[in-house]
């Protein structure tokens, strides 16, 4: 039997083609034997922490990778606004060495979510020599007031230095030794009602056990003790929506009974408790034109002396709604 021959492809593997490097070859090679070194430096390092090696070799060895120039040159942040970056530059240099071997990027962390302002930080190493800092800021929550002072805060209580608080002057006010140490848990009962949030003034700590909120509009909203405080708010938020309560005359919203609201109102004593009506919207009127008059004599009237009768006063009526 003849064989057939085999068909030879007539395509014929094409040889692989060299690429150009856009890099000089001696800077190639210097690169690629710098990033041998890191490595190999690295490994050396990790190797005699882990056996125990003398500190004095193991500084040798970080030496010798910061001669190589393998030392912290660059330090780049992100996110720092209100926390100066000095700061930041002072708590990253604290270190007895500047070679990024020896870079204790825990112990640097801890050390600048320590600062105010600082929530978070992330430390990278960007060989050769070059440490990226990326940093979360604590936001302003409230300020709170304490012995006739002022201090802002976060939502965490955390005090935040600030030159100047005019430009937080929108923020709820806390009020009591301890308001602080309890902000978390009434600036969200507050949030959790939008619609009224924006009518809160200030928020009292009364009895270091329970609320007071103040609007502003006046009236007080005594909220009861415990996780009872926030149902409490969104009861009175849910009336108010149904028949507005805030501007018309009542001194006091007390919740502490569960069920009830307790009003208070400021009225003569013996009189019927009737709370002002709504107030209407504004108008906008066109501004009133003045005329001067001319001065009118006024007849002499004999002087009179007159007793002047003082009036009881007003004391506030509870009614229970």
């Amino acid at each position: 039997m003849s064989r057939k021959p085999r068909k030879q492809s007539d395509q014929r593997k094409s040889a692989p083609q060299s690429v150009a490097i856009p890099v000089a070859p001696r800077t190639a090679w210097r690169l690629i034997l710098g990033s041998v070194g890191a490595l190999g430096l690295t490994a050396a390092v990790v190797w005699a922490v882990a056996a125990g090696v003398p500190r004095s070799a193991t500084m040798g060895i970080a030496t010798a990778a910061s001669n190589a120039g393998f030392t912290v040159r660059q330090v780049e942040i992100e996110g720092a606004v209100n926390q100066p970056r000095l700061s930041i530059y002072r708590e990253l240099l604290q270190g007895g060495s500047d070679s990024m071997l020896l870079a204790d990027l825990d112990e640097m962390r801890a050390r600048l979510i320590a600062l105010p302002w600082v929530k978070e930080a992330e430390i990278q190493r960007r060989w050769p020599d070059r440490l990226l800092i990326s940093i979360t800021e604590r936001k302003p929550a409230a300020l709170w007031q304490w012995k006739g002072r002022l201090r802002l805060i976060d939502a965490e209580g955390q005090v935040l230095p600030a030159p100047d608080l005019a430009q937080f002057g929108a923020l709820p006010l806390l009020v009591g030794e301890h308001a602080r140490l309890q902000a978390p848990g009434i600036l969200k009962i507050v949030a959790s009602r939008p619609d009224l949030s924006d009518q809160v003034e200030a928020a009292l700590w009364v009895g270091d056990r329970r609320w007071d909120v103040r609007m502003k509009s006046g009236e007080t909203v005594s909220l009861p003790e415990g996780p009872q405080a926030e149902a409490s708010w969104l009861r009175f938020a849910d009336v108010h929506k149904q028949t507005p309560l805030l501007g018309r005359g009542f001194v006091r919203f007390d919740l502490r009974i569960p069920d009830k609201m307790v009003v208070r109102v400021e009225t003569d004593p013996g009189q019927t408790v009737k709370p002002r009506a709504a107030p209407p919207p504004p108008v906008a009127q066109a501004p009133a034109t003045v005329q001067p008059q001319a001065a009118q004599p006024q007849p002499a009237q004999p002087m009179q002396t007159a007793r002047a009768t003082l009036s009881p006063p007003r004391q506030p009526q509870e009614v229970v709604i």
